[in-house]
């Protein structure tokens, strides 16, 4: 039985697609997983009903980046990105730690202003509440834990790749 041995004779162009086609079906799963669980944030059913969705987002993300770092991808990846790039990765980790962190606080203060409010100047209020609190809170939680991460990640993944290098 040959179900996990792999063929040695592979086109190069045949293997490029496939990945490709790969790719573009996680990126579909990622975003179809993300609109689910808005809608149901919205139509305010339970967390538990969400759980699958975020399982499956959290898995593959974790997955993709862990198998990156092993294979010492990641390194390579910041260090092309910063010799063609005109910010830095670790600057684009920061930026992306902001966006993720206000998108968040304009998620929670509208879903609260939507879901909990009955007049308009509580739904005002509580937007506001809701979104300046969540700045506060998720700004530097996201912000912190991309550079975290991106730092650590960088580092084993160079490691990583240097070890290959010379096992070859």
């Amino acid at each position: 039985m040959k179900w996990f041995k792999t063929n040695g004779n592979q086109d190069e162009r045949i293997v490029n697609l496939k990945n490709k086609v790969y790719k573009e079906a996680y990126t579909l799963i990622m975003w179809i997983c993300g609109i689910s669980i808005l809608i149901k944030s919205f139509l305010s059913w339970e967390t538990y009903s969400m759980l699958t969705e975020v399982i499956v987002l959290l898995a593959g993300s974790i997955y993709f980046g862990v198998r990156s770092v092993m294979l010492g991808i990641y390194s390579d990846e910041v260090e092309v990105h910063d010799q063609t790039s005109k910010i830095s990765y670790s600057l684009r980790n920061i930026i992306t730690g902001l966006i993720i962190g206000i998108s968040m606080a304009l998620f929670l203060g509208i879903r609260s202003s939507v879901l909990f409010a009955d007049t308009a100047h509580e739904k005002w209020w509580y937007f506001f509440l809701v979104f300046i609190i969540s700045l506060l809170l998720y700004i530097p939680l996201f912000a912190g834990f991309n550079v975290i991460v991106h730092h650590f990640a960088n580092k084993a993944s160079q490691k990583a790749a240097r070890k290959d290098q010379w096992d070859s």
